[in-house]
């Protein structure tokens, strides 16, 4: 099976490579001991304690994080985010799942979750091999399989959910191997697989110290957890048999009363340090480990200077948050105002749900911190055209506030402003907030836009347990017990820096505002997509238009200066330039291809997802 290799040969040679810049937390050893740092030998790697672990650490980069592929996911395959092709990179295959001709051969950059994970399968295969008849002491080297099972499990999970039922690979394999002809194992094969590896890691780790970022048994119970929702979920679950749902009842409760607690406050949960009352386990960065270019402010700023602005929210997620008094401010339809709610759409951003201001940059959002290269000021966020404006930009202005009375600076400088003022050059990469809202979930406000060294805030999280009181909602949901499920909706809603009021709906209604709620607090954790695809709801979410602002205009009639802004008018509608999203092409669309070249250098023994196979 070439395609386990490839791309992911470890010969000895390798594992030099690999430890080098790890080797120094050997120093504890006697210097005349000590190996050369540039001759790190297989052999030592696998029988020293510290090296080992330091291999153990590599494959947690199996885990693939939430912004793969590219720097948007798969939010951009749904309803709540669109992405500008021309910035978002690693995107190959996306646009051709939105337009509705993915097929084996234009997969392109998603076949890097197949390589990717099969790659880490490996080096966590080797890992096992190496350490069968290993001298190093038993607490020492059990926790060390605890991760690997863990890790393994999560990958293999990875593909099961967007492929289906994979290959299940035990052993590496040698470069002078012959046969690769292994065929796929069922789904439900692998989710067994899985379970068994959660269930190894949940004993290996049991008794262990938790350390922000490592792998614990609660992550262990967590990960379980998740397989047991996905194996209950109508996509694999089509006869709704009940027991499914009680099993993953039992795993989530246990992970419930693993003694983790909701942070007090929600707006802080992606900055560092990692948040260990809520956040089962995630992942901080340092400038040697951001993530690609410049990082997250330079693929999610809002639109400053050569910013990328690969990921934006659509009206549609922005019509998710409610008012303040529980209400929607759009009828399902999305267009009609709710006349219960008292939402002004002239004035939308009045009464909203806290995790709006806290998770949307949306027009006259501010004032932030803005770190942007030379231009560093307190401004708005400009997404606007001048009702009035001046073509040629030049003095007297109608915004009196034209200029910073704080700095001297132009305001002009931080989102589209007048069209006058972009189109004449002077802001080239403006346009490109189509929606005219942009993500702030990710941003770090207080560091520089764009920055190879600065060590920035952000974490990413793998599990927290928001999810899981929303899991054992959903679970509560399908076992008829509604009443639970709008508890643990609640416990979310009262987090006292929300605070919203309690969900009282039932039947589809309720299933409505969970999914509501999902949405809301599990966006950009790379949820969503494999959420709708799970609950084979993609009609109506996944090919829906994408809406935003087509127009916002600023007038400063009787403006004073020190205003903001002046009197916001807003035009909503479907976006023009953004992608054209096909109908929805049917149920094997809930599934990835497998690329035709993994097929071909399996000898055909891979047999290809239903529907691709034309």
């Amino acid at each position: 099976m070439k395609y386990l290799i490839l791309k992911n040969k470890i010969a000895k040679r390798a594992f030099t490579i690999l430890l080098i810049g790890l080797a120094a937390s050997a120093c504890k050893r006697d210097l005349l001991d000590k190996k050369p740092l540039d001759a790190i030998s297989e052999d030592v790697v696998f029988k020293d304690a510290t090296f080992l672990q330091n291999y153990v650490y590599n494959v947690y980069n199996g885990i693939k994080p939430p912004w793969s592929p590219g720097v948007g996911g798969f939010e951009a395959l749904t309803d709540i985010a669109v992405n500008q092709p021309e910035t978002h990179s690693r995107s190959g295959g996306i646009r051709q799942y939105i337009e509705g001709n993915l097929n084996p051969d234009n997969v392109t950059d998603l076949t890097n979750i197949w390589t990717d994970e099969y790659g880490y399968i490996r080096k966590a295969n080797i890992f096992f091999e190496k350490v069968e008849n290993s001298e190093i002491a038993p607490e020492k080297l059990n926790p060390m399989k605890g991760e690997v099972h863990f890790l393994r499990g999560w990958m293999y999970f990875e593909l099961m959910r967007t492929y289906g039922g994979v290959p299940i690979i035990k052993t590496s394999y040698n470069l002078n191997d012959n046969s690769f002809d292994t065929p796929r194992n069922t789904f439900d094969e692998c989710a067994a697989f899985v379970l068994s590896e959660c269930d190894l890691a949940i004993g290996l780790l049991d008794g262990q110290p938790v350390n922000a970022g490592k792998i614990s048994k609660a992550a262990a119970l967590g990960l379980k957890a998740r397989v047991l929702l996905y194996l209950a979920s109508p996509l694999n679950n089509p006869s709704n048999d009940i027991s499914k749902w009680q099993a993953a009842e039992v795993a989530t409760k246990a992970v419930l009363d693993a003694g983790f607690t909701l942070h007090p406050t929600h707006e802080d949960l992606n900055v560092k340090p990692l948040k260990t009352d809520e956040i089962i386990f995630g992942k901080s960065f340092t400038p040697g480990t951001r993530i690609p270019d410049w990082g997250m402010n330079y693929d999610y700023w809002p639109s400053g200077f050569d910013a990328q602005q690969r990921l934006m929210p659509t009206q549609t997620f922005v019509n998710m948050f409610q008012l303040t008094n529980g209400e929607y401010p759009y009828l399902a339809d999305g267009t009609s105002v709710n006349p219960a709610s008292g939402y002004d759409p002239q004035n939308p951003e009045k009464n909203r749900d806290p995790r709006y201001y806290s998770y949307i940059v949306y027009p006259g959002a501010g004032p932030f911190t803005i770190n942007d290269g030379a231009k560093s000021t307190v401004r708005t966020y400009e997404y606007w055209e001048d009702a009035n404006p001046n073509p040629n930009n030049a003095p007297p202005y109608l915004n009196p506030n034209k200029i910073d009375s704080k700095n001297g600076q132009e305001l002009f400088d931080f989102g589209r402003d007048s069209k006058t003022y972009w189109v004449k050059g002077l802001t080239p990469f403006h346009w490109r907030v189509q929606t005219g809202y942009t993500f702030k979930k990710l941003l770090d406000f207080e560091g520089p836009r764009a920055s190879f060294d600065y060590d920035y805030s952000q974490v990413i999280i793998f599990l927290r347990l928001t999810e899981f009181y929303l899991n054992y909602a959903e679970i509560q949901i399908a076992l008829g017990k509604e009443p639970i499920a709008r508890e643990y909706i609640n416990k979310i809603r009262k987090r006292s820096s929300v605070n919203m009021p309690d969900i009282t709906s039932s039947g589809a209604n309720l299933v409505r505002d969970y999914r509501n709620e999902r949405a809301i607090e599990l966006h950009l954790e790379d949820s969503r997509f494999y959420d709708l695809m799970r609950w084979k709801a993609a009609p109506g979410n996944v090919d829906v238009a994408v809406r935003g602002l087509t127009s916002v205009k600023m007038d400063w009639t009787g403006a004073k200066v020190g205003d903001l802004k002046g009197k916001l008018t807003y035009t909503y509608g479907v976006i023009s330039e953004a992608e054209v999203r096909k109908p929805w092409k049917g149920d094997y669309y809930y599934l990835f291809p497998i690329p035709r070249g993994e097929i071909r250098r399996s000898n055909d023994a891979l047999k290809q997802n239903p529907g691709y196979d034309q």
